[in-house]
């Protein structure tokens, strides 16, 4: 319920183009780049194929508006008793091929492994749009054995591809 609440608080303001209060930076170090604030317009879009280096570990590539490198860790990890939706927090930071445009985001949602996609809402916690809020969205991909999801991901591993939307106007 309390995910829903931040889901639907997170979709008002980004529809209203009001501002929000980022929530607490977590102390994780900042990336290179300016503290530049979203100023409005459409969502920033940046794709991204991930794949975990080494539980809790991340790492991957990115696209679309930030083309770039993936890194991140999971949080915390907590499977519901009925095996299907999972619980999770991760830390997502994004180095841009053009370094300004790098930034660390912390979100939080749900997996679900039997549709093999998930949602997750968090805040740009540090670097280029610092205090804007973020929409995730991601695939689970199982590559066909001996094969990579991308080129630079290890052979046989199972990859998450997606979208960062960073909403425009959220940031203070």
């Amino acid at each position: 319920m309390r995910h829903a609440f931040i889901g639907l608080c997170i979709f008002t303001a980004a529809c209203s183009s009001q501002t929000l209060s980022p929530a607490s930076p977590s102390g994780v170090a900042g990336v290179l780049g300016s503290q530049t604030q979203a100023s409005g317009g459409a969502p920033l879009e940046v794709t991204f194929t991930k794949w975990v280096a080494g539980f809790p570990a991340l790492a991957g590539v990115t696209g679309g508006e930030v083309p770039g490198t993936f890194a991140g860790a999971v949080l915390s990890r907590d499977p519901f008793d009925n095996g299907t939706i999972v619980q999770l927090e991760a830390r997502y930071e994004v180095t841009g091929a053009n370094p300004a445009h790098s930034f660390v985001a912390q979100i939080e949602g749900t997996q679900n492994n039997q549709t093999q996609q998930a949602v997750l809402n968090g805040t740009v916690i540090s670097g280029w749009l610092a205090g804007a809020q973020v929409h995730v969205t991601y695939d689970i991909i199982a590559p066909v054995a001996g094969i990579s999801c991308v080129p630079t991901a290890p052979a046989n591993r199972t990859c998450f591809q997606g979208t960062i939307r960073i909403l425009a106007g959220s940031a203070n």
